[in-house]
């Protein structure tokens, strides 16, 4: 499977020769063999977790409440004075992005009110031009608007030195197709409320923005591009 930031790495690459061995190296990569408990735990703890799970619940809940909790705590494992540097840059720049989102004003980015929807395991990957996409978003919920049922979605993508709102645009749209492809035939997709959201730099970019020409459609073309390597 392949990551939607390999895609992206695809796209900065600036010559053939480096875009050829990366796609080379995308070819022969041995799948990781995961130990049982890896297994049951689809989701293990990383990096970001302590912003993008706080991020999380104040978007689902659609409250602010959970940024100042956070933040402290993260202070106070800062404060530790056997801390060392690794984990000291990791508090810091998590407590640096929620920083950030408590002027976010997320919660122009939610209905008012949303019903989680669970997603299948087999559906987090998706193929497009033979390519097996990993798709990993972060929650999916339906709401209602003018009587009707709609499905939205939200991808928070945390990322050190964040990225560029076009590259940002290429989650959007693979976050798109995902839900056309396993919840059209019961929800209408709402284009604003397909969100990738860049932590690091604190900027969003919806559906809206690409059918509005905001910004590009990338997907395909680095899709077909990489086809060619």
């Amino acid at each position: 499977k392949i990551k939607i930031n390999e895609l992206v790495d695809f796209r900065r690459k600036q010559s053939d020769k480096s875009k050829r061995n990366f796609i080379n190296k995308l070819k022969n990569r041995i799948p990781k063999l995961l130990t049982e408990t890896e297994k049951e735990e689809e989701d293990p703890r990383d990096y970001w977790v302590f912003s993008t799970s706080c991020i999380y619940n104040a978007y689902k809940n659609g409250s602010d409440e959970f940024y100042d909790p956070k933040i402290e705590e993260l202070q106070l494992k800062m404060a530790k004075p056997e801390l060392k540097s690794s984990p000291l840059s990791m508090y810091k720049r998590n407590r640096d992005i929620l920083l950030s989102f408590k002027e976010f004003g997320l919660n122009s980015l939610r209905p008012e009110k949303l019903i989680r929807q669970s997603v299948q395991k087999e559906h987090k990957i998706i193929t497009l031009t033979d390519f097996p996409l990993y798709v990993k978003p972060t929650l999916v919920f339906s709401h209602e608007r003018n009587g009707k049922n709609e499905i939205g979605a939200l991808w928070l993508v945390p990322q050190v030195d964040g990225f560029k709102k076009s590259e940002l645009g290429i989650f959007c749209e693979v976050l798109y197709r995902f839900l056309i492809k396993n919840y059209s035939d019961n929800f209408q997709i709402s284009y604003d409320y397909c969100i990738a959201i860049d932590t690091f730099n604190a900027q969003a970019i919806t559906y809206s923005d690409l059918l509005n020409d905001n910004i590009p459609f990338l997907l395909d073309k680095t899709l077909n591009e990489m086809k060619d390597y």
